[in-house]
Order: structure tokens, then sequence, then C-alpha cells
């Protein structure tokens, strides 16, 4: 996981690597490229890496002090890439890759997303976020993940 954890954050840093990653979200790459592709940047990471995230790998982004000062440059906050697609996301009513990028580490300049409280899912007391799109594709409260709440 730790190397998991560093692959991303050289992925917020380096341009090069973060277009093979969008180019391997937008193509739906599967775990054998993630890992080959890793391993190309000098990390050994695995599916049973990859899984652990949870589908919320922007989680795993999260670095203590002393893995930021192992990858060079560090973090640099939150950016952001327009990833507006106006064949796709006029028609979008709930988000996906366009909205959150790649392991969900880089959203969409237009991509708004923020904690409104809690909900009950299935009978638990759930985090809810409110999902907007600023170029008016979609607004809806749903959980952290993009799911919609029902």
């Amino acid at each position: 996981m730790e190397q998991l954890k560093l692959f991303i954050a050289k992925a917020k840093t380096d341009s090069e690597l973060m277009a093979k990653i969008n180019a391997f979200g937008a193509n739906d790459a599967n775990a054998d490229e993630i890992i080959a592709l890793a391993a190309e940047h000098g990390f050994t990471i695995t599916a049973e890496d990859l899984n652990s995230c949870g589908g919320d790998c922007a989680k795993c982004g999260e670095l203590s002090e002393e893995q930021l000062d192992a990858v060079a440059g560090g973090v640099d906050g939150a950016p952001t890439q327009n990833r507006y697609d106006p064949k796709v996301c006029p028609s979008l009513t709930r988000t996906r890759y366009e909205c959150v990028g790649f392991f969900q580490i880089i959203p969409c300049d237009h991509y708004i997303k923020y904690n409104v409280g809690y909900k009950d899912v299935d009978g638990k007391r759930m985090p809810s976020y409110r999902h907007i799109c600023v170029k008016d594709a979609f607004n809806y409260v749903g959980l952290d993940n993009g799911k919609p709440i029902l």
C-alpha cells in the first residue's frame, strides 16, 4: 500500500505520468496495465493494493511527512484538470471518470464535492456529499464515491 501511495503522489507532480494515467482511465485499463506502469516508474504495487482503496484511491494519496519527503516535489495541494468533454459531459447524471480522474486524484475543474452531513442508506448512517458539475450536467446528493442516494 505504501508503494501505491508514493506512486499516486508522484503522479500528482509528474505531468507525463499523469497523462499516461489519464489515458488508462479513459480506456478502462486493467490492474495489470496499472501495475506495469507503476513498475516502469520504480514502484511495486499489486492488484490487492489497487483493490484495497475500495474504488477511492484519492484516500491512498494521503501521505505522512516522511512519505512526502520521499517524493520529488511533494504534493502541491489540490490540483485540477479541465476534463470537460462537450460530447460526453452534458449527458452525465452523476460523477464518472471525466469528473474525478483516474484513481480519483485529480478532479475536473468543473466538479465540486462537499459534505452535507449524514443520510440513512440501507439502514446505515452514511456521510453524504453534494456532487455538482458547474457546467450543469448534474447536481445531486450521493456517497463519497459518487453513488447517488435515492
